[in-house]
């Protein structure tokens, strides 16, 4: 269990990180307006970075990463990304539960496929 986590330490720590962003109440937040909206460029890089992290730890755990890795990597960050989505919605204050921000979330997890491809050493 403690090599389990001496190896994911980085994905496991941002998604603590993930988690702390994302709860902060809502109105702590400066108003910044932007027609896509900084809330959801945050919610893409968050979750673009958990995916890589996770991705990048199983790299470093096993010396080697194939497709089923990153497609692992991408779907648990695309179902942290909806599991955060249902906290702002019943936990955290002044948040709420948005489809364009769990978009957001899912394309940020599936950019991964990008730096897959082009790192291209997959079997």
């Amino acid at each position: 269990m403690l090599s389990f986590f001496t190896k994911y330490y980085q994905a496991i720590l941002w998604s603590f990180i993930s988690l702390f962003a994302c709860g902060v109440n809502g109105n702590s937040f400066p108003h910044v307006s932007f027609d896509i909206g900084i809330d959801k460029i945050a919610h893409f890089v968050l979750f673009g970075m958990q995916s890589f992290l996770i991705a990048f730890a199983y790299h470093q755990d096993k010396k080697n990463t194939n497709w089923n890795n990153i497609h692992l990597s991408v779907l648990i960050g695309i179902l942290y990304g909806v599991l955060i989505e249902f906290l702002q919605y019943a936990i955290f204050i002044n948040r709420s539960f948005d489809y364009a921000d769990m978009l957001a979330d899912a394309l940020g997890a599936c950019s991964i496929y990008l730096w897959a491809f082009f790192r291209g050493k997959f079997k």
